[in-house]
């Protein structure tokens, strides 16, 4: 889906690197944002419209689904961007629209130049609600290294809400992905998500949420690709099962 590209301008590797110490020297909660461990790689010019889905049951709690459009671009050899909107809905009583999102992918080497790649994501999030809620930054640092036929991508995940309703605190967490790739249409993979709360001050083992499970992607078409997964709670602060799927359509 996508290759690493050489060279790009030592501005934007400045920008990302200020913007991660943004996300660690401002005021945040946990979010319950799509499960999805992203890659490094950029392949300049590349456009994608994915539309992605997801069923949470949490433990005592109503079942919530989520709903994502985005459309990305890839506007640099190494730089790619991307335009979120956000609807959920609660038990049945209608699906509304929570927040939109701008996203930013930075890939900080050319592919197979260092044992790892690496790549930066920085992501904006705006709520619906701006009397009530507070925005919030979110840092992810992309790490990936590939063998002959498998791929173990790495997400820590550092976040902060904005503004005058933010909670004081930085919160931590981590994707990670192990891919086999058994034909070019067809890649399973185990992927787990965590939260941990606060950096320094992390909430209890048992508090924190931890989810584990399968996932697929699949290649349905020359333009088309499909991934799904389930995830299963591993802790008393996980959601129980969290079932989800992302559609995309990509073309040059």
């Amino acid at each position: 889906m996508r290759l690493f590209h050489p060279a790009a301008p030592a501005a934007a590797a400045v920008l990302a690197l200020a913007l991660a110490l943004l996300t660690l020297l401002l005021p945040a909660t946990p979010a319950h944002a799509k499960k999805i461990v992203y890659s490094p790689v950029v392949h300049e010019g590349e456009k994608e419209i994915e539309y992605y889905v997801d069923w949470r049951e949490a433990p005592g709690g109503a079942d919530t689904v989520g709903h994502e459009l985005a459309l990305e671009y890839a506007f640099g050899p190494r730089d790619q961007i991307a335009l979120y909107g956000v609807w959920q809905g609660v038990s049945g009583t209608g699906t509304a629209f929570v927040q939109h999102n701008v996203e930013w992918i930075h890939q900080l080497f050319e592919q197979g130049e260092r044992a790892w790649d690496v790549g930066t994501y920085v992501e904006y999030q705006v709520p619906a609600d701006t009397a009530g809620s507070a925005d919030k930054v979110e840092f992810k640092l992309l790490l990936e290294r590939t063998f002959s036929r498998a791929t173990l991508t790495l997400n820590p995940v550092f976040e902060k809400e904005l503004g005058k309703n933010a909670a004081h605190a930085t919160e931590v967490g981590y994707g990670a992905r192990y891919a086999w790739r058994l034909r070019r249409a067809l890649e399973p993979a185990i992927e787990a998500y965590g939260d941990m709360g606060e950096v320094g001050n992390p909430d209890s083992p048992r508090d924190q949420s931890h989810l584990v499970g399968p996932a697929v992607d699949l290649r349905l078409g020359r333009h088309l690709l499909w991934h799904v997964g389930a995830l299963f709670g591993l802790t008393g602060g996980s959601e129980d099962v969290r079932i989800k799927s992302q559609l995309a359509v990509e073309w040059y």
